[in-house]
């Protein structure tokens, strides 16, 4: 009688101990014992990074990058997020198949310029930054390209500041993950193209010594408002356009040659 009642005590002491075993390291099969039937594993890591911006010191928006190997660059209603917030007269969003995102879910390439949609209904001062990241690459930079410049800001490390003209603009922004201007790809072309304004005959001139093909031309006042632009330059040694009717002050001009390459100069106009 001792030998069964000390067998049975052994006996429930084990299944107790199998059963809290159990329910707190190991996961539990069904009776065939190949299909899990306990808590579901945690969620793979999805890499993201938050784009904040501060608009005229007077609200931030957040932008918010998530990455994703089954994403697309249209939009994903997994992933994507409309901004609904349409009365603010000034904001930025991501811009999908012609609609304001305020989430864009993606699958990474280096090569890709993810598109900035900016609206301003007065001269307002953008300011860019990182704030947050989780799974994305620490070591891997990330550039906001302004293309009225041609240039490249790594905003994770310092800010980028700059202010827009009033109205909607969808080309001039975008984030980058690839300093295209630091790459030599057209250095050749821009070694050799020079630009200079004449002030005293009210005319900016640029030479082009071998016949590079240019695509197009642009002045912009600071605000990044066109006040010259053309189209179809073609291949010509030098180009002129009379800058007599421009207010004196600083201009940005930029030159489009045929290969993608941008051929940009500051210019003073005292007329």
């Amino acid at each position: 009688m001792k030998k069964t009642l000390l067998l049975l005590s052994v006996l429930l002491s084990f299944q107790c101990f199998s059963q809290m075993h159990i329910s707190a390291n190991t996961p539990i099969y069904n009776g065939n014992g190949d299909n899990y039937d306990g808590p579901p594993p945690p969620p793979p890591l999805i890499p993201y990074f938050k784009l904040n911006t501060i608009i005229n010191n007077e609200f931030t928006r957040e932008l918010k990058l998530v990455f994703a190997y089954e994403a697309t660059d249209g939009v994903d209603s997994d992933f994507d997020v409309k901004n609904m917030d349409g009365a603010y007269p000034q904001d930025i969003s991501f811009w999908i198949e012609d609609g304001d995102y305020v989430i864009q879910g993606l699958s990474f390439n280096l090569s890709k310029k993810i598109p900035l949609s900016v609206k301003a209904a007065v001269s307002t001062k953008f300011k860019f930054y990182i704030s947050e990241n989780d799974g994305f690459d620490d070591r891997q930079p990330i550039y906001i390209y302004d293309a009225l410049d041609g240039s490249y800001h790594d905003i994770r490390n310092t800010p980028y500041q700059v202010v827009v003209a009033p109205g909607k603009d969808r080309e001039r922004f975008k984030i980058s993950f690839i300093n295209n201007a630091t790459l030599g790809t057209n250095n050749a072309v821009r070694d050799i193209f020079f630009i200079s304004q004449d002030n005293k005959n009210q005319v900016l001139n640029a030479t082009n010594p071998n016949y590079e093909i240019m695509k197009s031309f642009g002045l912009y006042d600071i605000l990044g408002r066109t006040v010259i632009s053309e189209d179809n330059l073609g291949t010509q040694q030098n180009f002129s356009f009379s800058t007599s009717g421009l207010s004196a002050g600083i201009y940005i001009a930029i030159f489009k040659a045929a290969d993608g390459a941008n051929i940009t100069q500051k210019i003073i106009i005292s007329n």
